[in-house]
């Protein structure tokens, strides 16, 4: 797909970065999301990578495909170009391909990567990090693919991963690893390149731990945002102002005591939800002057590729609010 096709794809923010790193706090569906958007992208032909740093092997069925690993398989495709191919990197392939980049030969490559790799992390910390993002940013050199999605580690980890081009920057003067470092963080800081896209959802905790990352990855990466996901929300009851009687009445139906008491139940949860719900959104428009896409909670047993599709049609509006 050329650029002026990328260009096109709707939502617009989509395109705007060709590597877009997918982050959240665990359990809030960070994942789900990056796979949603990846379906986004390939409805619209366009050809999308999904790299899960994680190894997370459950993208792959999620998306109708096999689980994914080491090497890339596709998961999906549609009519035309579109497709999802998915991914693992795995710290250990990353530093044989680096050595491969560097021209060691096969034989050599082999031995050095399986036996050097874990005495040279552990003496430089943040270099297995390193080298999973220096793979990322070779296969957006080489145009593996139209858009690459990078589903990140949690938000714990998240920073770290992407702070460790900048942490290996400030204690290693030269050679090949400063050389990796300094061409990973121009990546990350490059907005035509790279995008963060942060999901949460609509409560304290997982609100305070995305505002905090947001500004982690803002001030210290110089990453550019995508709008902000909010995942899950619960929908809008506007007949939950009315008690369950007044709202039977009205319908001309009669409550037995036993339903009336589990209608006052259940109606006063939905109550609290939403305006718990309220309070952490308005919260966070205050604290993250950032967009923001507003998906669905989905109910469901199993989430499969059917609730992956609602989802996306969700994430493929414009997002609203600031910037």
């Amino acid at each position: 797909m050329d650029r002026g096709a990328l260009r096109r794809l709707t939502p617009t923010w989509v395109a705007n970065a060709s590597v877009t790193v997918v982050a959240g706090k665990g359990g809030v569906g960070s994942s789900t999301v990056a796979a949603a958007l990846a379906l986004v992208a390939a409805r619209q032909g366009a050809d999308v990578l999904l790299v899960a740093v994680d190894g997370r092997p459950g993208l792959g069925p999620l998306l109708g495909g096999e689980p994914i690993g080491p090497e890339e398989r596709v998961l999906r495709a549609f009519k035309g170009k579109g497709r999802i191919r998915g991914r693992t990197i795995p710290p250990a392939q990353a530093f044989s391909d680096y050595l491969e980049l560097k021209g060691i030969s096969g034989l050599l490559r082999k031995a050095a990567s399986a036996a050097s790799l874990d005495v040279i992390a552990a003496a430089t910390p943040g270099l297995e990090h390193l080298l999973v993002l220096g793979k990322i940013k070779e296969l957006d050199r080489e145009k593996a693919a139209d858009l690459i999605i990078v589903d990140a580690p949690p938000a714990g980890l998240a920073a770290p991963f992407l702070r460790s081009a900048s942490a290996l920057q400030a204690v290693v003067a030269s050679g090949p690893i400063r050389t990796q470092a300094d061409e990973v963080a121009a990546m990350l800081a490059d907005p035509r390149r790279c995008q963060g896209l942060l999901v949460t959802l609509a409560e304290e905790t997982p609100v305070n731990e995305v505002v905090e990352l947001a500004y982690d990855l803002e001030e210290k990466i110089g990453l550019t945002l995508g709008p902000l996901v909010v995942n899950a929300c619960w929908p809008d009851r506007p007949g939950l102002h009315m008690s369950p009687t007044a709202a039977a009445r009205a319908q001309g139906v009669k409550l037995s005591r036993a339903a009336k008491a589990a209608l006052d139940v259940s109606g006063e949860f939905g109550r609290q939800r939403l305006e718990g719900q309220s309070r952490q959104l308005t919260r966070l428009g205050e604290l993250l002057p950032l967009s923001r896409v507003i998906l669905p909670r989905v109910p469901t047993a199993r989430f499969g590729p059917a609730e992956l599709d609602v989802l996306a049609d969700a994430l493929s509006v414009e997002p609203v609010g600031a910037r």
